[in-house]
C-alpha cells in the first residue's frame, strides 16, 4: 500500500501500535498495582516519578531530541556533507551515559535527603535508591531511540517500548503473586520492576543496533560502497553541535520538568490545606495520577507517536526550505489530533463514571475522568505543535509557552486548591492546556489551512448523536448482561463508536485515503 511507503505515516503507525499495546498492558498493570498497593501507597509510589523525570530530562530527554533533530537534518538532501548519523549517536551516548552515571551516584547516595527535602515524603527513600539503578540503561535506550527516530525508522524504539513494559509487568506480577508478603514489599518490587524493564529494553535496543550495522557492513562488502546512513562526508564538529543543542533542549525540558515535579509534590500539600488528612491527600493524588490520568493519556499513543516522527521530518523540511511540506504536515497534525480529541471527549464524558467504577471500583476516579476529558483535543494538538516548532528550531518559543502554562497551573494549585479542593486543580489543568494549544496554534497560523466544517462541526454533531444513542443502548444491555461481562461490554460499545466515527468521517469527506497516502 502506498500509505505504508511514507516514512512519517509508517513510523507513526508502528509507534502508535506499540504505544497502544504498552498502554493496554500498563493500564491493566495500574489496576493490578492499585489493588496490590492501595491508593495511599500508590500515591507514595507515584511520588518517585518526579525525580525520575528530572533526572531523565538531564541525561536523556534533551540529548535524545537533539540526536533525532540533528540526524533528521543530516538526512536532508542539502546536508549530505554534515556528519554521519553513527557519529552523532556515539557522541550522544558518551554525553548521556556520563550524566546518567553521575546522577545515579547522586540519587543512590542521598535518597533520604531527597525524599525529605524535595518530595516532602520520607517514606519514598528506599524506592528512590532502587530507581537510581535504571538511569544508565535508560540513557543508552534513549540515545538509540533518538537515532532511529532521526532516520525515521520507528521499529526499534517501538520494540524496545513493548519489551520494557512486558518485562516490567511480568517481573512484578510473578514476584508479587508467588512471593508477596505485604504492601510495602510489593511497592519495593514494583520499583524493581522499573529497573528490570529498562535493562531488558536496553539489551533489545543494543542488539538491534548491532544487527543494523552488521547488515550495513554486509551491504558495503557486497557493493563496494557504504550507504549514506553510515557514511560521514566532510569534517564537522559533531560533539560540539550536539552539546550546544542538547544544552538548550535540556535546559528547556529541565525547567519544565522541575515545574511539573513541583506541581506533583505540592498537590498533597495543597489538599492538606484544604482540610484533607495526609493519608487522604495521598489517596486523592494516587487516584488522580494512577487511575484517572492513564485513561486520558491512553489515546495520546497516537498523538505522541506522530509528534516523535514529525520532529525529524520537520527538521529535514526546514533544512530543505520546503515550506509546502511544513504547511501540509502542520495542517495534517492539527486536523487529525482534533478529530481524535473530539472522539475522546465523547467517550470519556459518557462512560467516564463507569470506567472509574468498573476498573478501579472508585467513583472519584470516574468523576476525574469526566472532568479531564475536555483536556483531550488541546493536549493532543499541543503535543504535535510543540514537536513541529522544535523541529523548526524554535525551541525558545515552546519553552516560554510551556513555562507560562505550568505557572498558571501551579497558581491554581497553590492559590485555589486550598480553598476549593482538587477540582480547582483540574480546572487549572484545562486552562493551562487550552492556553498552550491556542498560543502555539497562533504561532503556526501561517502553516495551518483550517476547515471548521470538516474539522469541528460535522465530527462533533455526529459524536453528540452517536454518544447519546450508544449510552441508551449500553444502559439497556446492562440490564441483561451479567456483572462479569460489563467491562467487555464497555469495550465493545466504545469500539462500535470508533468504527461508526471512522465510517462517518470517510463518508462525509472529513478524512480521505488519498490524503493519508499522499501525506
Amino acid at each position: 500500500m502506498k500509505l505504508f511507503q511514507n516514512k512519517l505515516i509508517k513510523g507513526t503507525i508502528i509507534l502508535a501500535i506499540a504505544g497502544v499495546i504498552t498502554r493496554i498492558i500498563g493500564f491493566f498493570y495500574r489496576i493490578f498495582l492499585a489493588g496490590l498497593l492501595g491508593s495511599e501507597l500508590l500515591g507514595i509510589y507515584q511520588l518517585v516519578f518526579p525525580i525520575y523525570s528530572i533526572c531523565f530530562t538531564i541525561y536523556g530527554a534533551g540529548i535524545q531530541t537533539a540526536i533525532s533533530q540533528i540526524t533528521g537534518t543530516v538526512t536532508s538532501k542539502k546536508n549530505q556533507g554534515y556528519a554521519s548519523p553513527l557519529k552523532i549517536l556515539v557522541s550522544g551516548m558518551v554525553l548521556s551515559l556520563g550524566l546518567s552515571l553521575l546522577l545515579m551516584a547522586l540519587v543512590y547516595s542521598s535518597p533520604v535527603w531527597i525524599a525529605e527535602n524535595i518530595l516532602l515524603e520520607k517514606s519514598c527513600a528506599p524506592y528512590l535508591k532502587i530507581m537510581a539503578l535504571l538511569f544508565p540503561f535508560c540513557s543508552i535506550s534513549a540515545c538509540i531511540s533518538g537515532y532511529y527516530y532521526g532516520i525515521q525508522n520507528a521499529s526499534v524504539p517501538a520494540g524496545s517500548q513493548i519489551i520494557e513494559q512486558l518485562s516490567r509487568v511480568l517481573f512484578v506480577y510473578i514476584i508479587c503473586t508467588f512471593a508477596g508478603s505485604g504492601k510495602e514489599f510489593n511497592a519495593i518490587i514494583a520499583v524493581c520492576g522499573l529497573v528490570t524493564g529498562e535493562i531488558c529494553g536496553c539489551i533489545f535496543s543494543i542488539a538491534r543496533l548491532f544487527i543494523s550495522f552488521h547488515n550495513a557492513k554486509s551491504i558495503k562488502t557486497s557493493t563496494g560502497r557504504t550507504r549514506n546512513l553510515n557514511r560521514a562526508r566532510g569534517k564537522h564538529p559533531v560533539f560540539k553541535t550536539l552539546l550546544s543543542l542538547s544544552v538548550i533542549l535540556t535546559t528547556t525540558k529541565l525547567i519544565v520538568s522541575l515545574l511539573h515535579s513541583a506541581e506533583a509534590v505540592f498537590i498533597p500539600a495543597a489538599l492538606q490545606k484544604y482540610g484533607c488528612s495526609p493519608a487522604d491527600a495521598l489517596s486523592i493524588y494516587g487516584i488522580l495520577s494512577g487511575m484517572a490520568m492513564p485513561f486520558i493519556l491512553f489515546p495520546s499513543a497516537i498523538s505522541n507517536s506522530f509528534a516523535v516522527m514529525l520532529l525529524p521530518s520537520i527538521a529535514q523540511a526546514q533544512a530543505d526550505k520546503n515550506s509546502a511540506k511544513i504547511r501540509k504536515s502542520v495542517t495534517f497534525a492539527t486536523k487529525y489530533n482534533l478529530l481524535v480529541g473530539w472522539l475522546c471527549i465523547c467517550i470519556f464524558i459518557i462512560f467516564g463514571d463507569e470506567m472509574g467504577t468498573l476498573f478501579f471500583h472508585n467513583a472519584d476516579a470516574g468523576s476525574y475522568i469526566v472532568i479531564l476529558s475536555w483536556l483531550c483535543p488541546f493536549l493532543y494538538v499541543s503535543t504535535a505543535f510543540t514537536s513541529i516548532i522544535n523541529g523548526m528550531g524554535h525551541t525558545q518559543f515552546t519553552f516560554i509557552i510551556t513555562v507560562l502554562s505550568l505557572i498558571l497551573k501551579i497558581y491554581f494549585l497553590v492559590a485555589l486548591v486550598p480553598l476549593y479542593g482538587i477540582k480547582a486543580y483540574l480546572a487549572g489543568m484545562l486552562a493551562s492546556q487550552v492556553i498552550m494549544a491556542v498560543m502555539e496554534g497562533f504561532y503556526l497560523r501561517d502553516y495551518i489551512v483550517p476547515d471548521g466544517l470538516h474539522w469541528i462541526i460535522l465530527p462533533c454533531l455526529f459524536l453528540v448523536f452517536a454518544g447519546k444513542m450508544s449510552h441508551k443502548i449500553y444502559n439497556i444491555l446492562l440490564i441483561i448482561v451479567p456483572g462479569t461481562l460489563k467491562i467487555p461490554l464497555l469495550f465493545l460499545v466504545c469500539t462500535i463508536i470508533l468504527a461508526c466515527y471512522i465510517i462517518f468521517l470517510l463518508a462525509s469527506k472529513c478524512i480521505s485515503r488519498e490524503e493519508l497516502a499522499n501525506k
